[in-house]
């Protein structure tokens, strides 16, 4: 019995580190905000808040993806009904689209 615990265990601590995602370095998110933001202003956002919702979607990523999954998540598109890539990409999009959105309505 004591071998059946323990080979459990095991098994749940092996498992574990197969779902552990390697968050992305600083460098890398920084530089990710930085490109989305400009982008975002030049459309007409104001860089605050640019930032912001820039900020939420790299950390969405990071912890969705970690660097494990960069290259899928880099090829997938946030749509519902995609891949399971997109819907997960999706996923992040929608949290931080509330936060955007909140952000905008403080403006008004």
């Amino acid at each position: 019995m004591i071998r059946f615990i323990v080979l459990v265990l095991v098994l749940m601590a092996a498992s574990g580190s197969v779902c552990a995602r390697t968050l992305w370095p600083e460098g890398v998110k920084r530089a990710y905000v930085e490109r989305c933001a400009e982008s975002m202003a030049r459309q007409g956002l104001p860089l605050k808040i640019a930032k912001s919702y820039c900020s939420c979607i790299a950390n969405g990523m990071s912890r969705e993806f970690g660097m494990e999954e960069y290259k899928e998540m880099m090829k997938a598109e946030p749509r519902p009904n995609g891949s399971v890539y997109d819907q997960r990409l999706y996923e992040v999009f929608s949290g931080c689209r509330v936060t955007l959105q909140s952000q905008l309505d403080q403006l008004r």
